[in-house]
């Protein structure tokens, strides 16, 4: 009887242990949306016009969309 309470309070702290694991990574994600949001007013704010914010924002964009040079193959 004393073996079965034991493996119920086990399991029970273990669940608790993986659910308390599992909120946390779910939370953590969501302060990762959170600060990004965060960083991305805070830079529009902090810009001395909004078609400055803009400019700078495209040319984030034009620099993580930077296509990659095609190889060329020279035949002999």
């Amino acid at each position: 009887m004393t073996y079965v309470v034991f493996f119920i309070l086990v399991a029970v702290i273990v669940f608790l242990g993986v659910f308390a694991y599992e909120m946390e990574r779910v939370h953590q994600g969501e302060r990762d949306v959170w600060k990004q949001e965060r960083k991305e007013l805070y830079d529009r704010i902090q810009a001395p016009s909004f078609a400055e914010y803009k400019q700078g924002e495209v040319k984030m964009v034009k620099a993580q969309k930077e296509e990659k040079p095609v190889p060329t193959y020279h035949l002999e």
